[in-house]
């Protein structure tokens, strides 16, 4: 049974008081005292007559069991219960180690010291608007409930250590008044049913590290108080039900947080719901010698939590600290639409930008279901590094601001389903390479402003990046209900999309950075290139590849120029007719303004090939010799000053006469032309006979053949013999017979073989 205090009330030399003498005549005449726990009024304050002094009480429920005197009648198979009312208990109320059958209840009582109950096993405790400076409850086994309601426990800790509750610990509309220290100490506490601490109010720490809940532990409406330290300290706890941080149904007062909620390795088998919760950070703002890779501003720290239901942190949720839950694991959806997380307060611009503060931290963290986060406001840094997610990502209509910084972190993000970011207001950049995307990634209608700063190379990085992405439909960079627009590059450097990149009706850069749209190696079936006004920067397309195109002349306008080399489309989204003449003039108007004067053969070279390969063989003859052209140009800038008008010269009679080589048949229209001059030079100046005796008949028409004509002879050249000018006629006629000929046999045999 424990210690024995046998005879104290007898041999006492202290006078027993009214109270006491009441409580005695009641226990002597063996009377079931009924309990007060449901009165409706609260109780008075007692006043000196209504004392009872803790040693004495003590001795009488010690005293009970020794003389095995039955004074109570037991009510069916209810514990015996024994009500002490409207009393002060003065002294000390020492039951360490032992064991009482009886449900012991106070109500409208007042202890003078914190109530001893270590080690001690009870049928079950509660106390009713009572006032307690703390109590000492630390290995407390009680079968039944433990109920402390409308209580106030001032300048004390409420030590449950290793307690044992049978039932549930209430906690309802109390106060636990500690500051600046523990007010609820409760480390591995046990309870077989749930805590509750609805209304509850708090100055001080709560701590309960280890504990074990049956059911839910449920803090709706409470306010907790603890600035500069944890507000909850919950370290490794295990639910067996929820964890409700949550407006109060019934008042609809919300819960209210000063301090840090403090929730690493936590299991919770129900949710985790902050739904309406208030928070705020549990430290002062960081020194700048801290670490950056921790959170010490934040609000929740929820790191390895497992919450096998959903967590909620959205409706009118608001923090001002960060919420970590690096490493977590939900079963369920993360919730957050309409939620407030604000830190924007803690640090001037320009120390965020050199060390941005996180706003939101999972990094590492599983999401079974969906992260819902539509109309969220974040105002500092949101890191998913390695997030995964089994659904989708919603931040359609978010505002998430951080001027210069990386404002969203997603590195190797992996998403189930779609990530929607529609009509979202983006300060800062959006960084995602490396991320895996299982349908689209929608950002129709979104702004990308003041993307962040590179501080090792003093540039700006892109407002988008999804370097080395892996999207497994569509990217949408479009109009919607607003214009996209994206200060900063838009980066897609060799990422994967399935289907679609569909950058329509977009505004692109801000001259700021260098470039645009960086597409260097993408892979997609459709690339829908639509701007409404030509790009601020470079557009980059080297290496990338696509089965259908679709542009416009803003994409070629851009101020940084386009670079186009090595990329490979097989199709235009808008076909060309035989007739559009006007429109393959009109793109290859694009490609030479988008060279800059440099020579880039294989951006003709590929437009060629669609034009063959859709049976366009003219258009593409038409771009081959427009790429023979520039080249021509390209040699001679780079020629010296003396041979570059032969150059040009060359340039222009190949393509005067056969297309360089592309379109010989106007070598048969240039053979005829001199072979009519010819014809009329010699018509009008006949040579002389090289051997009059031979008595050759002149014919005009035959020897300009016969100078023309390669290999064949038509018996003329050597007949007659050229003087004065027609010595140069006869030259020329030659020159120009051997490589017009040669031109037409080329190109009737295919064997003049041209780089294309």
């Amino acid at each position: 049974m424990g210690r024995t205090l046998t005879g104290w009330a007898r041999n006492t030399a202290e006078p027993l008081t009214d109270a006491e003498r009441r409580l005695d005549e009641l226990l002597a005449q063996g009377r079931t005292a009924e309990s007060a726990a449901d009165q409706a009024e609260p109780a008075s304050v007692p006043d000196a007559e209504q004392q009872i002094r803790g040693e004495y009480l003590a001795a009488r429920l010690i005293e009970s069991l020794e003389d095995g005197s039955r004074l109570f009648t037991r009510r069916g198979t209810q514990p015996l219960v024994i009500v002490v009312e409207h009393a002060t208990i003065t002294g000390q109320l020492d039951l360490r180690n032992v064991d009482l059958p009886y449900l012991l209840e106070f109500v409208g009582c007042r202890f003078e010291n914190a109530p001893d109950l270590r080690q001690a096993r009870l049928a079950g405790l509660v106390l009713w608007h009572c006032r307690f400076p703390g109590m000492h409850a630390r290995n407390l086994a009680v079968s039944n409930d433990v109920v402390l309601r409308n209580c106030a426990s001032v300048g004390g800790i409420l030590d449950l250590a290793d307690a044992d509750l049978g039932g549930s610990l209430l906690l309802n509309d109390s106060e636990l008044r500690n500051p600046g220290q523990r007010c609820v100490y409760a480390d591995r506490l046990s309870v077989s049913g749930a805590l509750l601490g609805i209304r509850l109010r708090t100055a001080g720490e709560i701590r309960i590290p280890g504990a074990k809940i049956g059911g839910n532990l449920t803090l709706s409406g409470a306010a907790l108080r603890n600035r500069g330290g944890n507000a909850i300290n919950a370290t490794g706890i295990r639910i067996g039900g929820s964890l409700r941080l949550d407006a109060d149904p019934g008042t609809g007062r919300l819960f209210t947080s000063a301090g840090t909620l403090r929730l690493p390795s936590a299991h919770i088998s129900g949710d985790l719901r902050l739904r309406d919760a208030v928070l705020e950070p549990g430290v002062r703002p960081p020194d700048p010698g801290n670490s950056h890779y921790d959170d010490p501003t934040a609000a929740l720290i929820a790191d390895r939590c497992e919450v096998r239901g959903e967590v909620q942190l959205d409706q009118e949720f608001r923090s001002g600290g960060t919420l970590r839950l690096v490493g977590a694991v939900v079963g369920g959806n993360l919730r957050m639409t309409g939620a407030v997380v604000d830190v924007s307060w803690l640090r001037s611009p320009a120390e965020s930008v050199l060390h941005p503060l996180r706003a939101v931290n999972l990094d590492g963290t599983r999401v079974s279901g969906n992260i819902d986060a539509r109309s969220v406001n974040v105002r500092g840094q949101w890191r998913m590094t390695d997030v995964k997610v089994g659904g989708s990502v919603q931040l359609t209509r978010a505002q998430l601001t951080g001027p210069r910084t990386d404002v969203l972190v997603g590195s190797r993000l992996a998403v189930g389903s779609n990530l929607e970011c529609r009509d979202a207001e983006l300060v800062g950049s959006l960084q995602l390479p490396g991320a895996q995307i299982g349908a689209s990634i929608d950002l129709r209608g979104s702004r990308l402003t003041k993307p962040a700063w590179h501080l090792h190379r003093n540039n700006y990085k892109p407002s988008l990046d999804l370097r080395a992405a892996r999207i497994e439909r569509d990217l949408v960079c479009a109009e919607g209900d607003r214009v996209f627009s994206a200060e900063g590059t838009v980066q897609l450097r060799w990422s994967q999309i399935g289907r679609h990149v569909n950058l329509s009706g977009c505004e692109l850069g801000d001259g700021a950075s260098r470039t645009a749209f960086n597409a260097s190696g993408v892979q997609t079936q459709e690339l829908t290139l639509l701007p409404r006004t030509p790009p601020r920067g470079r557009i980059t397309l080297r290496q990338a590849q696509c089965e259908l195109l679709a542009d416009n002349s803003a994409v070629w306008e851009s101020s940084g120029g386009v670079d186009c080399e090595d990329f490979a489309y097989q199709n235009f989204a808008e076909s060309f007719e035989l007739d559009d003449r006007e429109r393959v003039g009109q793109r290859l108007s694009w490609l030479r303004a988008t060279a800059g004067g440099a020579y880039q053969p294989g951006t003709y070279d590929q437009l060629a090939e669609v034009f063959r390969s859709n049976g366009l063989e003219e258009h593409a003859i038409a771009v081959l010799i427009e790429k023979q052209r520039h080249r021509y140009a390209a040699i001679a800038r780079t020629a010296r000053p003396g041979l570059r008008w032969p150059v040009r010269l060359w340039s222009w009679l190949q393509r005067a006469t056969v297309g360089y080589g592309y379109r010989p048949m106007r070598a048969v229209g240039w053979l005829a032309a001199f072979a009519v001059v010819g014809t009329a030079w010699f018509g009008f100046h006949p040579l002389v006979p090289v051997n009059e005796q031979d008595r050759p008949v002149w014919n005009p028409l035959l020897y300009t053949l016969d100078q023309m004509l390669p290999v064949v002879s038509l018996g003329h050249d050597d007949m007659w013999q050229a003087r004065g000018l027609s010595q140069w006629v006869t030259v020329a006629l030659v020159a120009a017979g051997w490589t017009l000929a040669t031109t037409v046999a080329a190109g009737f045999s295919r064997a003049l073989h041209r780089e294309r």
